[in-house]
C-alpha cells in the first residue's frame, strides 16, 4: 500500500474515532454527582446537558425520561451544602417536578432509600405525605410498579451504605400513614442525635414491612400519630 493510501486510512480511522468518541455522550436534567464517587462532588447545572462520562450505578441512583438521567438520591455524601429536606423510607419522586420536563402527566417514581434521608427537593405536590418532627413521610398507598421494581431499585441502600453519609435525626416511631418498610438503625452511617433525646439504637438494621391491619401496634407506639408536643401535619395536592 502506497504511502498516500496509508495516509488516507490513517485520516479516515482518526474520523471514525473521533465520531466514536463524540457519540459516547450521556444526556443528565439537573444536579446529579460527577462520577458517583463521593469525593468528586456534584455537578449543578440545572438544565438538560451533556457528559463524557457515563452515570456510575446509573440503575439505582437515576431515574431516566427520554434518555435523559435524573438523579434522584440523597446528595449529602457528594458534599451537598444547599437546602436539604428530611424523609423516610420509600416515597414517590415526580421527575417533571425536579426538574423542567414537559410533561401532560406527572412522571412519577419512587426512591427506595431506607429509613431516614435526605434529598434537595420537597415533597411533590399531587402526592400525599405527612409531617412528623420536621420528617417527610409518604402517606399514600404504593402501586404494583413500586413493588415490581423494589428487589432491583432497593439495591441504592447496598450503596450509600459504604459512603458513611450522615441522615436526619428521627427519635421518634413513623406516624400510622407511613406503610412503608421501618429500618431501626444504620449500618456504619452516623446518626444526627438532638440534645436531650434518646441516644441512638445499636449498630444493627432491621427492615420491618408493616402489615395493613396492625392497628393495636399503631395504637400503642404511635397514639395515632397524635403524640403531644410532636407535629404530624398532611400535606395533599399542595401546588
Amino acid at each position: 500500500m502506497s504511502r498516500r493510501n496509508l495516509a488516507g486510512l490513517s485520516a479516515l480511522l482518526l474520523l471514525v474515532a473521533a465520531s466514536a468518541a463524540e457519540a459516547k455522550q450521556w444526556k443528565y436534567a439537573g444536579m446529579h454527582p460527577r462520577s458517583g464517587q463521593p469525593g468528586d462532588g456534584l455537578c449543578h447545572l440545572e438544565t438538560t446537558h451533556v457528559h463524557s462520562a457515563a452515570p456510575l450505578y446509573a440503575d439505582t441512583l437515576y431515574r431516566t425520561r427520554d434518555n435523559t438521567y435524573v438523579f434522584i438520591g440523597d446528595p449529602t455524601p457528594f458534599g451537598y451544602e444547599g437546602p436539604r429536606h428530611s424523609y423516610y423510607g420509600h416515597h414517590p419522586v415526580v421527575l417533571n417536578v425536579i426538574v423542567n420536563i414537559d410533561v401532560d402527566v406527572d412522571v412519577v417514581e419512587y426512591c427506595y432509600h431506607d429509613g431516614p434521608h435526605y434529598h434537595a427537593y420537597e415533597p411533590p405536590p399531587r402526592q400525599e405525605f405527612v409531617d412528623k418532627e420536621d420528617v417527610h413521610y409518604y402517606a399514600g398507598e404504593y402501586p404494583e410498579e413500586y413493588r415490581r421494581e423494589n428487589p432491583k431499585l432497593v439495591r441504592v441502600n447496598t450503596v450509600y451504605r459504604g459512603w458513611n453519609a450522615p441522615r436526619p435525626a428521627v427519635t421518634f416511631a413513623p406516624p400510622p400513614q407511613y406503610h412503608g418498610p421501618i429500618v431501626q438503625v444504620n449500618v456504619g452511617v452516623d446518626v444526627d442525635v438532638r440534645v436531650g433525646s434518646r441516644p441512638p439504637p445499636p449498630s444493627r438494621e432491621v427492615i420491618i414491612i408493616r402489615e395493613d391491619d396492625d392497628h393495636d401496634h399503631h395504637h400503642d407506639h404511635h397514639d395515632n400519630g397524635k403524640h403531644k408536643g410532636h407535629k404530624n401535619k398532611k400535606f395533599k395536592g399542595r401546588d
